[in-house]
């Protein structure tokens, strides 16, 4: 074994030693703070569903674990792009390893079967740690007003999203006075804001930037 690949692996190594406590395992890459027109600019492909399946995989090769989140196809709507394989599954670094161990990425999104989201993919194929442009940033949530009976949107923290400001090219998100800190609906059913913008303005604002 060469002195590269056993100090690869003894970091690894580490790493997982840290993951028996069910720790967060900070990563060294540093997310740069991005428009709400940058977000919409970087991705290949934009799609709002339903998500279906939540699955770990182990990749023996990279030997790390991976989550693939799948989106349902009936009601999976692209907005820019082509999904070539459908139905559309985003992968994402973290989850069980064959041991029972946990790798946990900070800042890495996180999904739940039967919520429903705006995705923003720079790279639906897999082939990066994180297939949203911006990490989180690439990341709204949808949320049905049962007062009103729309669905609106959240951010990736379930936060209500009460607008954007800016011109075209250059809008950055607004959050709902009375957004919190909350976390993030488990489905769709969450009590948005009154002010949370709807599902279909969103659609708008994104054709608008494309």
């Amino acid at each position: 074994m060469s002195p590269t690949t056993f100090a690869r692996r003894s970091t690894w190594i580490a790493c997982l030693s840290a993951l028996v406590l069910d720790v967060s395992v900070p990563h060294a890459t540093t997310v740069e703070r991005m428009t709400f027109s940058e977000v919409v600019r970087g991705a290949t492909v934009i799609a709002a569903g339903t998500v279906s399946t939540v699955d770990t995989v182990w990749d023996p090769d990279q030997e790390r674990p991976f989550t693939e989140v799948t989106f349902e196809d009936e009601d999976l709507e692209v907005l820019k792009g082509e999904v070539g394989q459908r139905p559309l599954t985003l992968r994402f670094l973290g989850g069980k390893t064959p041991g029972g161990l946990v790798l946990r990425v900070s800042g890495m999104p996180r999904f739940e079967v039967g919520q429903k989201a705006v995705v923003f993919s720079s790279s639906p194929d897999g082939a990066a740690i994180c297939p949203l442009v911006g990490w989180w940033q690439g990341l709204y949530r949808i949320v049905h007003d049962a007062r009103r009976d729309v669905l609106t949107v959240a951010d990736h923290a379930g936060r209500p999203v009460a607008g954007f400001d800016g011109v075209v090219g250059e809008r950055v998100v607004r959050l709902s006075a009375r957004a919190s800190a909350a976390k993030a609906p488990k489905a769709d059913t969450a009590s948005p804001a009154d002010d949370a913008l709807t599902l279909a303005a969103f659609r708008d604002l994104i054709g608008n930037e494309l």
